[in-house]
């Protein structure tokens, strides 16, 4: 959920224009390599196995909101007490810390960049007027469609005042009939410090009731499942009344859940209406002193809402998912829709199943998941070759459902706030809008989507079961090298493992742990006849990380493990580490093999735990040392030092 400046003027004329082969036209159009068909959720998968039923959804959820880093709570067990006298002295160093943050980049609604004094107004409502040392906690009903806030206040918070669709107030959306504990209120009254599920904020007071007790509030949303009536669909409205206007024309989002009624009379009239056709609810509403009631209200049968949660399975993963289909992305919850992080969220809470509120905390959360970051490309195809629909993708910032691979591509569904233009990857493009792409879309850092994945997780295997695949046996090696820029890619992001290392790379590779990688080429510049490896050659001469009999080598000639062991125990005796745990290595089958004068290196490279046997019992001195084995190899190193 990291908002990203906005798209520059370059980008406004490319669209008008029509360049790309994405060029506005009469219809819908879609970013590269989407086509109509991929709109249609069944497309994707039409599998209706259940995944999970709903008493393992509980228990996951149970597992997920205990975790100490998912930063969600157990409204139920939430204290009833809270020392306001305290809780007004943390608000008052939280809400200055936050506006420190936002100084010096942020506008309050104004051109005008904002000032300390602009935000003390928001520090100051956030001091409850009358707190008391044992203060209770309200418990409170949303009776309509609203958010948490970051302060008290209805002012926006841009970081561009030309976009005004992106206020950084919002912090989480809040369903109808969602329950909330509030522990203070604002010094205006119009906003409670409330906390959902799975986030903290301000909320209108406008927007909540508040319940007699405990007893009360819990059976308002407590609801059991055969009683649920679950909104699946992105926006379903009740019907307008004049005559029942407190029920009229509310936005039930996806995720909603609201008690079915058992009306007594089935002759009855519900909002003026009969109950034909319309499913009966208990609808919250607020009374004129701002308590909570329940009204019965009728929703349409067409709407898209089911009775009871949904079977979790991917079929209607899909279903869900792809109902909101080019909505509005909204920020926090803004604009009455939901960025990256509440759009999952709602998704999956259409099963009954609870996802933390944002990306960071979602991976945190008890599920099966693999740790992409530092990946090579071919290990990260393997892990998304092996991912099921609905998995969830994050890099940092954004989050995305995983759809599937068509034609060697690898395409999600996502909330997308900004990209870089297809056309231009140095123009910022505003999407605002839940689309279909693929995984080759590039961020403002110039990497792919596909490249700077940081974790796959599939939310409906647990972790203890995850049936994701093991990691690739030259991951720590390769990762180590890539986290720390020992080693590169090629052009498309390939590491090719299989590779064989040359003398050139490895001695670059060597230059680059001893800090010099990017330094000027003291060398002959490579335009006039000089070699990129000139630097790093020159460096291992003059450290002498090469025996005399290896003086002509050809640099681009591969590396076998027995000069690999070589160099290493030269660079280890540079470094002035232990070169003196030397291993017995007659025992391996082709020990003659080892070149007289590279016998001690060898000795050192096995005792060190740098190079092990084969399955065979070979250590293969001969044989070349391929990218893989060397990116392993160096890893192992590294620790030693």
């Amino acid at each position: 959920m990291v908002k990203k400046r906005i798209c520059s003027a370059i980008a406004a004329v490319i669209l008008i224009a029509g360049i790309g082969t994405n060029a506005a036209a009469a219809g819908i159009t879609y970013l590269p390599d989407v086509t109509k068909n991929m709109s249609d959720a069944s497309y994707w998968t039409d599998e209706n196995k259940v995944l999970m039923t709903y008493d393992e959804i509980q228990s996951l959820n149970t597992l997920t909101i205990s975790g100490a880093d998912t930063y969600m709570y157990d409204l139920k067990n939430q204290p009833e007490t809270v020392d306001g006298v305290s809780l007004n002295e943390a608000l008052l160093k939280s809400s200055r810390a936050d506006a420190g943050y936002y100084l010096g980049w942020t506008y309050i609604e104004s051109e005008a960049l904002a000032a300390e004094q602009d935000f003390e107004e928001f520090i100051k409502n956030t001091q409850n007027q009358n707190p008391s040392k044992e203060q209770k906690v309200l418990y409170g009903i949303a009776v309509r469609r609203t958010e948490l806030r970051t302060f008290p206040s209805h002012k926006a918070i841009w970081d561009d005042p030309k976009d005004a669709d992106f206020d950084y107030q919002y912090l989480s959306s809040i369903r109808i009939n969602e329950p909330l504990v509030i522990t203070s209120v604002s010094a205006d009254g119009k906003y409670y410090l409330a906390k959902n599920i799975c986030c903290s904020g301000w909320v209108p007071a406008e927007t909540v009731a508040i319940c007699k007790d405990k007893a009360e509030w819990l059976s308002a949303w407590d609801i059991a499942p055969e009683k649920a009536l679950v909104v699946y669909g992105d926006k379903v409205y009740t019907e307008n009344s004049v005559s029942a206007a407190i029920t009229s024309d509310l936005m039930l989002t996806m995720g909603t859940v609201l008690e079915q009624a058992e009306p007594k009379d089935v002759n009855m009239l519900v909002d003026n209406r009969a109950l034909y056709q319309n499913y009966v609810v208990w609808m919250p509403v607020r009374n004129d002193d701002g308590t909570y009631a329940k009204k019965m209200t009728l929703i349409s049968e067409h709407n898209k809402v089911s009775d009871g949660y949904l079977p979790l399975t991917k079929e209607n993963i899909a279903m869900v998912a792809f109902s909101a289909l080019g909505n509005t992305y909204g920020w926090g919850g803004s604009l009455l829709s939901d960025d990256c992080s509440g759009y999952i969220r709602n998704i999956y809470k259409c099963f009954g199943l609870e996802l933390a509120r944002n990306t960071t905390w979602q991976t945190a959360m008890p599920m099966a998941k693999t740790h992409m970051q530092y990946m090579c490309r071919e290990e990260r195809e393997i892990i998304l070759d092996a991912l099921p629909f609905g998995s969830v993708l994050y890099f940092n910032g954004h989050e995305m459902m995983y759809l599937g691979k068509e034609n060697g591509k690898y395409y999600v569904i996502s909330s997308i706030s900004t990209i870089m233009c297809p056309e231009d990857s140095s123009v910022r493009q505003r999407i605002r809008s839940i689309v279909v792409n693929t995984l080759e879309i590039k961020r403002a850092n110039g990497n792919t989507w596909l490249d700077d994945l940081t974790v796959a997780l599939v939310p409906y295997w647990t972790a203890e079961n995850s049936g994701l695949p093991e990691y690739e046996w030259y991951h720590d090696g390769v990762a180590f090298c890539l986290k720390n820029n020992l080693m590169q890619g090629d052009e498309n992001r390939y590491f090719n493992p299989d590779e064989n290392i040359t003398w050139a790379e490895l001695l670059q590779i060597l230059r680059n742990m001893e800090g010099k990688l990017g330094e000027e080429n003291t060398a002959e510049a490579t335009d006039n006849g000089g070699n990129w490896y000139d630097a790093a050659v020159q460096w291992a001469a003059d450290t002498k990380l090469v025996y005399e009999n290896d003086a002509d080598f050809a640099a681009d000639s591969p590396m076998t493990r027995e000069q690999l062991a070589s160099v290493l125990y030269l660079y280890a005796q540079f470094k002035e580490l232990d070169t003196e745990k030397n291993a017995d290595i007659s025992t391996y089958a082709d020990a003659e093999q080892i070149s007289d004068y590279l016998i001690t290196a060898m000795q050192y490279a096995v005792g060190s735990g740098l190079m092990k046997g084969d399955s065979e019992g070979l250590l293969n001195p001969m044989g070349n040392t391929t990218r893989a084995e060397a990116a392993v190899i160096l890893e192992r190193f590294a620790k030693l030092s």
